[in-house]
């Protein structure tokens, strides 16, 4: 999609379209009269939308069809699944452009930092070739020695190439086994998986109890019991996690558990969770809770990730700043010592 419709845009797509959908016009009226303000190559895939919901292909399919992401129609489909589309498509949008925003800040902050390790790549190779072994024939016609500065950059950049190629083979086995063998894992045994690596775990843990708990809330709100918002889960085949996880959530509840003991269980969920959960149903005021829940934890994801983006970049310009120095030492310290000793 990127190359034929803009991230961006087809966010913006689906929040206008959920607009239209609220004040009153049919879908395929809504996909007419957007269709009218694009580029030809997006009208086109308009038209082939239009195409395919006159043939009965429901609206989540389509956008699938079209390669939406598969959370932004699982989204979707749950928002088909009880009766608010219009509010879907704007809810799913906005969470398009949330991502689209967090990756352009991501993109960013890291731009500079990525400019100047290409810098220092370019500055380090010239160095390497030409300035150090002119450098090497001076001192070794005076009898001179290096600097251990001198010396240590010397080593430092003669073996950094054979590091990163030493990379390449972890690269490709990390390829190799996840097209091998984990992505033939059932979803519940990925996620653990992905729920060992330290670093990644709380982020997946926020970003799993966020979709949970508002999908779930947009369910009960839409007049969905517990279990027949499980079954929808179930029946979903956009999010494979959360399809496994419709199953074993109405497999506890058959066996007696309570949502809250259930959610517990495999721990992919924030702790809290499990109160807002018994609070809610307490209160008979669950969809409610559910979705106030779920935008505290959208605010604490997105503050995690600025937090961590923000304490990369500074990381990063240390980094280089001092193999910049150290560049720098290497070369004026021989220049010092040929001075000093003539």
């Amino acid at each position: 999609m990127g190359k034929k419709w803009k991230s961006h845009e087809s966010a913006d797509f689906l929040v206008k379209v959920g607009e239209l959908l609220e004040q009153g016009y049919s879908i395929d009226q809504v996909l007419e009269l957007l269709s009218w303000e694009q580029p030809d190559i997006v009208k086109s895939m308009i038209i082939e939308m239009r195409e395919e919901l006159r043939r009965g292909t429901s609206f989540h399919e389509i956008l699938r069809n079209h390669y939406f992401p598969s959370d932004i129609t699982a989204y979707v489909f749950f928002s088909e699944s009880c009766g608010a589309l219009q509010e879907g498509l704007q809810g799913a949008g906005e969470l398009y452009r949330k991502r689209i925003e967090t990756t352009r800040r991501i993109r960013r902050y890291l731009r500079y930092p990525l400019l100047l390790l290409w810098t220092l790549l370019i500055i380090s190779i010239v160095m390497l070739h030409f300035l150090f072994p002119q450098f090497s024939q001076l001192f070794d016609s005076l009898d001179m020695e290096f600097p251990m500065v001198t010396l240590i950059m010397i080593q430092f950049f003669r073996y950094s190439p054979y590091l990163a190629f030493s990379l390449v083979p972890i690269v490709l086995l990390l390829f190799v086994y996840y097209f091998k063998t984990f992505r033939h894992y059932s979803a519940h045994k990925q996620c653990h998986l992905l729920f060992q690596i330290p670093f990644l775990a709380p982020f997946l843990r926020l970003f799993f109890t966020y979709y949970f708990s508002l999908q779930l809330s947009s369910m009960l709100k839409g007049g969905l019991s517990i279990y027949e918002a499980c079954q929808v889960f179930e029946r979903q085949d956009h999010f494979e996690f959360f399809q496994a996880e419709g199953s074993f959530l109405k497999a506890m509840l058959k066996e007696g558990n309570s949502l809250s003991e259930a959610l517990e269980n495999k721990g992919w969920y924030r702790t809290e969770m499990k109160y807002v959960v018994q609070h809610g149903q307490t209160a008979g005021r669950l969809g409610d809770d559910l979705y106030y829940y779920s935008e505290r934890v959208l605010r604490i994801l997105e503050d995690r990730v600025k937090k961590v983006v923000m304490t990369v970049q500074p990381i990063m310009f240390c980094m280089i700043g001092l193999v910049i120095l150290a560049m720098f030492l290497s070369v004026f310290l021989p220049m010092f010592q040929l001075m000093t000793s003539m």
